[in-house]
């Protein structure tokens, strides 16, 4: 890497927590669905989100320099493809980007705790823990779904694309929220049935988002916490992007319980990144190592190796069985009892 390139991509870095909160504004305004069909004036733009023109301006500006949006010589601005993974009408990243706008930027701001001490720093700033937060607040829980399945929804079809569930007829989804994940399999495989588990919080919009998928008949909503109890009597347990919000002892305790309720001939697949030996600076291993730092950083979680997942399932009586690629950096990571 030559220097002019090096000192380019040094900039970029140090002026990242800046392009952040950018887009953050852009996705609250909605700028990216208000530009999608076609190039608008800032004065328009400004009527419609209710700001300050000549301010709007010099932020779309910054935003083009960022490639998010594009001006013109007219000084119009328009979508891009990046603009639009930001949209609230399709899948992309723009619930994500609102969830992470608040708690999460803040605990990133106080990094520096977790690494000289190995604790998260949520409780530290908000005196609970993320999740009896959410608990206490609708709009952050809201938030927090809504990203949980933006991000499911992009993985969903990989999934189902990658995943065999012959011999399956009842599914359980364990911490399944409003239930995205669970919709997709089940309308993959018409003949199977599911449960959707999840704490009340996580359930909240639920009911609504399966019946207007037609899958009312099909699912049954049961509430609880997976350090207590798992619904018995499923073929397939599902739990995505759950035990990497864990530690050790209590991600060896959910699985504990998912064993409890697990038939003899049943499975467990954890739908998770997979940490790579060697870190490169590969899109894949980004994403799976950031993801890594903010469990951390938030939750006092991580991702894991192959080889650490195979340690969890062993100390919960356990064993894997098979690890399924998928198009993403997300695996299919399957167990029985062992």
């Amino acid at each position: 890497m030559n220097g002019d390139v090096a000192f380019r991509d040094a900039i970029r870095l140090a002026n990242g927590f800046r392009g952040y909160q950018l887009v953050v504004a852009a996705c609250r305004l909605n700028l990216p669905d208000l530009i999608a069909d076609a190039p608008r004036d800032v004065d328009d733009l400004a009527a419609a989100t209710a700001t300050h023109a000549p301010s709007l301006r010099r932020a779309l500006r910054g935003l083009a320099a960022w490639g998010f949006f594009t001006e013109d010589d007219q000084g119009r601005f328009a979508a891009t493809p990046v603009s639009e993974m930001f949209r609230c009408d399709r899948p992309g990243l723009r619930n994500l980007t609102v969830m992470l706008s608040d708690e999460g930027y803040r605990a990133w701001g106080e990094m520096l705790h977790t690494l000289r001490t190995g604790e998260p720093v949520f409780e530290r700033i908000y005196g609970k823990s993320h999740w009896e937060k959410l608990a206490e607040d609708p709009e952050a829980a809201a938030e927090f779904n809504a990203a949980m399945v933006e991000m499911t929804t992009r993985v969903t079809g990989e999934f189902v694309a990658a995943y065999d569930f012959q011999g399956v007829r009842t599914v359980v989804d364990v911490g399944g929220g409003s239930g995205a994940l669970l919709a997709a399999v089940l309308k993959a495989h018409p003949d199977l049935s599911g449960v959707l588990f999840d704490l009340p919080a996580g359930l909240a919009g639920a009911a609504a988002a399966l019946a207007s998928a037609g899958l009312t008949t099909r699912v049954h909503l049961v509430e609880g916490s997976f350090f207590e109890s798992v619904p018995a009597g499923g073929d397939l347990y599902m739990l995505k992007s759950i035990i990497h919000d864990w530690d050790g002892e209590h991600a060896g305790s959910i699985l504990k319980r998912c064993r409890d309720a697990m038939g003899a001939d049943a499975r467990l697949v954890l739908i998770e990144r997979v940490v790579p030996e060697r870190a490169d600076d590969g899109d894949d291993v980004l994403r799976t190592l950031m993801s890594d730092l903010h469990m951390m950083v938030v939750l006092g979680g991580r991702e894991r190796t192959t080889g650490e997942y195979q340690e969890l399932f062993a100390a919960a009586g356990l064993r894997m069985t098979r690890q399924v690629a998928m198009a993403s950096e997300f695996y299919a990571v399957e167990a029985k009892r062992a």
